[in-house]
């Protein structure tokens, strides 16, 4: 072939790369209408690196040592666009106050020498009640989209004969722009898409998709749905890119399927643009303050926190949220040490959660310790498409499950790489659809008390259906049998399983069914587990992996999941690489069957395999020491630095596996 021959054959397969570039990284396992592209989560293009200090007369005067509510608000008025609001070390007692500018950062001198003390609470942002908290890092706007939202339109769009949407449409169709915004995300307003609840289950056919927030036609025990509209917990936040009279360009495109007609979607928002660009960096938050709470985000795109240390020691029985997500997009919590305060209060404790979003999309909750948290992290009201990643959970001793989704309908979420004791998926509230668990290791009570009140390791409760896990490492002794499916009734205690699959659960309120329809679109493929190994403390079991075709709904009707080609799993499903924040000793992925000589514990009582190392933020918070500042804490509250816990380099970077380009 000539030069010319061999430049032209170059340029063909070079305008390829985008194609392929865009491909999925669970494409040839998962089918399309049973994930979300995950890669798109958190801050857009990464949390950036700012570097401009702010040196206005009012952030001289905040890093000199003068720090009140007022002189951090009056230097992040002052603040440049892309600039840092610098605090110096020391402790301070702070008023509440309200982080409401875009392009900022306030950042600390690090979690063990910058910390701020909450002395009260600001109910800012309409939310009030209990929700009184020491900061809120949103938008200047007035008013926030709740109950029933600030603009509202219809939305139309139906493609098919059955009247459905199109899904990944970046392009819908509102019957109002009022007070919309265009740009990019940070900019761009942030619209809520939803419909009507299902009146009976479920579509496109009993059995299927059954969205619903009430306590109707056994939809749930208590119904649910505090935030988003009344009868309508089906939730995805876009946020605006472009408007031509009443066509509006969204980003992401739309990723739940069954949008259609028969619920007339609609959408509601709040008038002009988010915050945007913004974070809280590198401090510790003690909010132990009675009846106070930690941070809340509201409206916001593009934001973040980051290797803060949040912290509540308060007694008493309030409702206590760490970090409390509502109306927001594209946000991304990384490398914090987040210590709560169980209650006892029976049957069960009091809203506890250190984390929870509401009506939130494309968010990352990743390389966090939750530790003495009741509940550490609840996904609640509706949304979806988000990630939680590499959390480490430690000395939760009361919560019902690590992970559970809790309240209106929640779908598409990615569960990746955790080392837990549970993710559950309750039916108290609602209903939750297209999870998938990956790569995670549920070890039971290796390092959370027995008094955890979930003794499964992915429980998965009636009407909560279409869930997938893959590659994930289950063994504990507290799991005395690989699946449960269907055990009890309501009223009844939970069968301790790997997977406990189809349960009506015990929840107080109206009571449901169990449902074999859990079990039946629910897709399993390369777990690793305890019962199946011949072999459950070697070093690379390579029995215990189940890569077995009944366990793939691929005969169902409607969603149902190809028998996979291949055994061979990506490193990951929304990292293209090694992430920076991974400690160098670290292997990557760190958790699955393809993993061997995983220093894990891997013992009879905790058997991995061989398949599990102990993840980032397990190795960080070993290495962490007593905090003598808080010296009757129990379990001790550590010291915490994330900068130097994580490595700021990494010494390897893998490329994406699985890639495939064809050539046409």
């Amino acid at each position: 072939m000539n030069r010319k021959n061999w430049f032209l054959v170059f340029i063909f397969l070079f305008a390829l790369i985008p194609t392929c570039a865009n491909a999925q990284l669970w494409s040839g396992f998962l089918d399309p209408s049973r994930a979300a592209d995950w890669s798109s989560a958190g801050v857009v293009n990464g949390i950036p690196n700012y570097t401009t200090i702010c040196t206005t007369a009012a952030c001289n005067t905040l890093a000199s040592g003068t720090v009140t509510a007022a002189s951090i608000q009056s230097a992040l008025a002052s603040c440049p666009t892309n600039g840092i609001v610098q605090i110096p070390a020391g402790t301070f007692s702070v008023a509440a106050f309200n982080a409401t500018k875009s392009n900022c950062v306030l950042r600390g001198a690090g979690a063990d020498r910058t910390k701020l003390t909450a002395s009260s609470g600001n109910s800012g942002g309409g939310l009030g009640g209990t929700n009184n908290a020491f900061i809120h890092l949103m938008s200047g706007a007035t008013g926030v989209a709740r109950f029933g939202g600030v603009t509202t339109a219809n939305w139309t769009g139906s493609n098919g004969v059955d009247g459905s949407y199109p899904l990944g449409a970046t392009t819908i169709t509102l019957s109002s722009t009022t007070g919309l915004v265009a740009g990019p995300v940070g900019t761009g307003s942030i619209v809520f898409l939803d419909q009507a609840d299902d009146a009976t289950d479920g579509w496109p056919a009993a059995g299927d998709l059954f969205s619903c927030a009430t306590t109707a036609n056994g939809c749930s025990n208590q119904g649910g749905n505090n935030y988003a509209r009344s009868g309508r917990a089906q939730v995805e936040a876009v946020t605006v890119t472009g408007i031509n009279g009443n066509q509006v360009t969204i980003t992401p495109g739309i990723a739940y399927p069954n949008y259609r007609t028969s619920q007339t979607p609609g959408a509601y928002w709040n008038t002009g643009s988010p915050l945007g660009n913004a974070g809280i960096e590198d401090m510790t938050i003690d909010f132990s303050s009675t009846g106070v709470q930690g941070v809340y985000v509201i409206n916001a795109a593009n934001w973040w926190i980051k290797g803060c240390r949040l912290l509540s020691t308060a007694t008493g029985t309030q409702e206590t949220y760490h970090i409390f997500v509502i109306q927001s997009v594209h946000g991304t919590v990384r490398s914090n040490y987040i210590y709560g305060r169980p209650t006892t209060v029976n049957p069960f404790p009091l809203a506890n959660y250190a984390y929870t979003d509401n009506e939130s999309s494309d968010i990352v909750v990743e390389n966090n310790i939750f530790e003495h948290n009741t509940s550490p992290l609840v996904p609640n009201d509706p949304g979806g498409r988000n990630v939680f990643g590499y959390n480490f959970f430690v000395n939760n001793n009361v919560g019902i499950a690590g992970i559970q989704l809790h309240s209106g309908n929640i779908m598409m979420d990615l569960v990746e790489g955790n080392n837990l004791w549970s993710l559950m998926a309750d039916v108290t509230h609602g209903t939750h659809f297209f999870w998938t668990a990956y790569r995670n290791h549920f070890d039971g009570s290796n390092h959370n008390g027995p008094a955890s009140t979930v003794h499964s390791g992915l429980l998965i409760l009636t009407n909560n259906r279409f869930f997938n896990a893959l590659g994930n490492v289950c063994g504990a002794s507290d799991y005395s049998q690989y699946e449960a499916n269907m055990v009890g009734s309501a009223g009844s205690s939970e069968a301790a399983a790997c997977f406990n699959l189809g349960w009506a659960g015990n929840s107080s309120g109206t009571a449901v069914a169990n449902d074999s329809n859990v079990k039946r679109a629910f897709m399993r493929w390369g777990n690793w587990d305890q019962f199946a190994s011949a072999n459950k403390i070697g070093t690379n079991d390579l029995t215990g992996t189940r890569f077995i075709a009944l366990e793939v709904p691929s005969s169902i009707t409607n969603f149902p999941n190809p028998l996979p080609a291949t055994q061979t799993l990506p490193a990951s499903l929304y990292l293209t690489g090694k992430p920076s924040w991974s400690r160098s000793r670290v292997p990557f992925p760190a958790i699955g069957p393809d993993v061997a000589n995983g220093n894990a514990p891997n013992t009879t009582s905790f058997p991995t395999g061989g398949h599990a190392n102990k993840i980032p933020a397990r190795v960080c918070w070993e290495s962490l020491a007593s905090d003598p500042a808080y010296s009757g804490s129990s379990p001790a509250i550590r010291t915490f630095n994330a900068n130097a816990c994580y490595s700021s380099t990494v010494s390897s970077v893998n490329p994406p596996t699985n890639v495939v380009a064809t050539v046409r």
